[in-house]
This record gives C-alpha cells, structure tokens and sequence, in this order.
C-alpha cells in the first residue's frame, strides 16, 4: 500500500514515517515540508499526487506553536491552516485517493466544555487563546464529512490531546507547557539557578498523550472502513500544570522551586479527552502513561542537549 505522510519532517510527522517505514506493507512516500511541496498552493499539491498517486494520505502538516504564537500570528494561524485543508480534501478527491487521515487538535472543541465529546464538538467556539487554529481544525471535520456525502471521499479525524515526546519543540513560544518546561528545568539545573518561572496560575489540567501513541492512533485509522470518521482518542485523565512540573523536576533531579507568573494567560481551565468512540473504533487505546512518557522524552531531551 502506497501511503503519503505530509509534513514527515514534523514532530508527529517524523514518528508516524517511522513506523510506517518499519512495516514491510507499506511504500512510504514523504512530504518533509514547504520545501519540497508547499501544500497551500492547491497547483503544487495537485502535482504530486497526480505524479506518485498515493492510496493513504496522512496529513501531520499543521502552522501550529502554543498560545504565544497564536496571539503573534492570528490571521497566518486561520489562513494556512485553512488553505491546507481545503487543498488536501480537494486534491485527495481529484486524484481518488482512497483515505485521507489527519489529527484533529482537541482546541478545536468549545472553550466552556472540560470533558471533551464528539457530540460536543459543534455546540460552542473554541477559546479565545487558540480560536484561529480551532476553527481551522474544525474545517477539516466538516471537510471530511460534506466530501464523504458528496463524493465519497474517505476521511478519518482524529482528535488527540497535548502530544509531547522526542523530537517535540522544546522552546517556549512554539512548545506546549510540557516541552517548555522540561527546557526551563533542564537549564536550571544546568546553571543551578533556584527558581524557574512557570506561565500563569498552575492550575489548568491538561491531558497529555504521548506522541507514539499519537501516530499508533493515526495509523490504525488506516484500517477503518470507507466513510467519514471522526472521533477522539484520550483516556479522559488530566494533570494541572503545576502537578506535571513537578514530575518533570523529579526526573531531572533539579531542587529548586516554581514561580507562578500569573501575568500571563491560562487559557482554557480544564481539558480532558473521552476516548470512549475511538476505542471503539480502533480496538485499541493509548499505551504509555504519563510518568513514563515524561522519562522518555526527558531522557531523550537530554541526550539530545547535554
């Protein structure tokens, strides 16, 4: 089976090549990034699928960074992110690709909601904090769905929570809370500073999945019938930011303390994923716990920075 990963030289990208490379199955063809095809030029997209007539196409192209980076780059963040969609679902259709697959940011769910459900997804506007880029989320869903009634055209969105793992931006305009402070408290061990400063109040919960259980989910949705499918996959437990620091200082060995700058905002307060659909769907769920992923990719962040 001949399989397309947009954005390959990503961070969700680069683990799903991975294990599609691993899979004698598949014939793994890579759109590394802008570079080589720039996927929000409908003509240049058009081009390479009409030349290597991929059967799957996995999209893990997104113009995406945390809440920082939405706020800097608001119309780029509902331009782009829209431009990819529209071209995707319209060059997968003209070229009769059989399936094509993509992940779903769960900040594309309403802002008022804590527990994410599939048939929540419509009922209010994502938050302000990340409003641009859920909306664009939100297209490729209605996308999928109006291009399955219309043309048949296969599609899977499926919605993850806050990935984190190896090769994930570590900076702190472009990373989730996570990534950032792994870097923070990886710095202030190494320059044995006492304090490392963490945005806003501490108290928003999150949900984190680990980024080879996000291309696992991603992957498997190859094997779903013909359709539109759209649902999420999360085991529905949240950590607060200041609980998740915590474990992070532990694995890095560092005893200072956090300093809370409550300047700077929250975003939403709670965000938890019921993966109940995608269970069902995949017949199969999210495998690393969170203690565990966070060893993985400290120890990764640091054989890759010390």
């Amino acid at each position: 089976m001949k399989i397309l990963v947009v954005g390959s030289g990503g961070f969700l990208g680069s683990h799903v090549t991975e294990k599609l490379q691993n899979n004698e199955n598949y014939d793994v063809l890579k759109i590394v990034g802008k570079g080589q095809v720039d996927i929000t030029n409908f003509d240049d997209l058009k081009l390479y699928l009409d030349s290597n007539n991929p059967e799957i196409v996995i999209n893990c192209a997104a113009f995406v960074g945390g809440i920082s980076y939405g706020f800097k780059y608001p119309a780029q963040m509902l331009l782009q992110n829209a431009s990819m969609a529209i071209n995707l679902y319209k060059a997968c259709y003209e070229n009769g690709v059989k399936k094509l697959i993509n992940p779903i940011s769960n900040c594309a769910y309403p802002g008022d909601i804590a527990t994410y459900k599939e048939e929540d997804f419509f009922t209010g506007p994502p938050d302000e904090s990340v409003y641009n880029y859920g909306i664009s989320k939100r297209l490729y869903v209605q996308l999928g769905k109006s291009f399955s009634e219309e043309y048949n055209l296969s599609s899977a969105n499926v919605v993850v929570s806050n990935m984190y793992g190896p090769n994930d931006h570590f900076d702190e305009e472009r990373s989730h809370a996570l990534g950032a402070i792994i870097k923070k408290v990886y710095e202030a061990k190494k320059n044995n500073f006492d304090e490392v400063v963490l945005w806003g109040t501490g108290r928003p919960i999150r949900e984190w999945l680990y980024v080879e259980d996000g291309a696992d989910a991603l992957i498997n949705s190859i094997q779903l019938n013909s359709g539109h499918h759209f649902f999420n996959v999360g085991v529905k437990k949240g950590i607060s930011v200041l609980e998740l620091a915590e474990i992070i200082k532990e694995e890095l060995g560092w005893t200072g303390k956090f300093v809370l700058d409550t300047s700077m905002p929250d975003g939403v307060l709670e965000k938890k994923v019921d993966g109940t659909l995608g269970q069902k769907k995949l017949n199969w769920k999210p495998e690393v716990d969170l203690t565990t992923g966070i060893r993985k990719t400290v120890d990764w962040y640091i054989n890759n920075n010390g």
